[in-house]
């Protein structure tokens, strides 16, 4: 959230709060304000009326606190809303395509070393295999050798 948002969201806060204490301070006027001798009842009721208003405004300048403490929570939590094509968007777009370029460069390289790696392995189980199929070769004719000789 920037400075004018932030001002923006006190400047709210700050109005609804005089609001809060003027519709206050209007009741308990109208409730503390004394009654002429001659006209009692009908500023008696002219004061009532006066305190019902006002409370009601009241309420309803608390109601908008209690809204704009949601929207503060709100974009506390889930973070303030972007602008499509707003300079910071385009600006995290772009760091996210080279972040994505990265490490797809990355899964390439590393399965092209798996490749690598089995294709060793292959290569050399195969020199393995054929190391012992030349070692089994060499040593049949010596145990056909040593079966005639034991048996002259």
């Amino acid at each position: 959230m920037n400075r004018k948002e932030q001002n923006t969201l006190m400047d709210r806060h700050n109005k609804i709060m005089a609001a809060i204490l003027t519709r206050f301070r209007n009741m308990v006027a109208a409730a503390a304000e004394p009654l002429p001798d001659a006209a009692i009842i009908p500023q008696a009721a002219l004061n009532a009326m006066t305190m019902e208003s006002e409370a009601s405004a009241l309420i309803k300048e608390v109601e908008n606190l209690l809204a704009l403490t949601r929207e503060i929570k709100q974009l506390w939590i889930v973070g303030p809303l972007r602008k499509p094509g707003n300079a910071d968007e385009k600006n995290r777009e772009k760091e996210l395509d080279e972040k994505a370029h990265i490490v797809s460069k990355l899964h390439g390289n590393l399965v092209e070393l798996q490749y690598e790696i089995a294709r060793k392995r292959s290569v050399a189980q195969q020199a393995l295999a054929e190391q012992n199929a030349e070692a089994n070769k060499n040593a049949e004719p010596q145990t056909q050798h040593g079966n005639q000789g034991g048996s002259a």
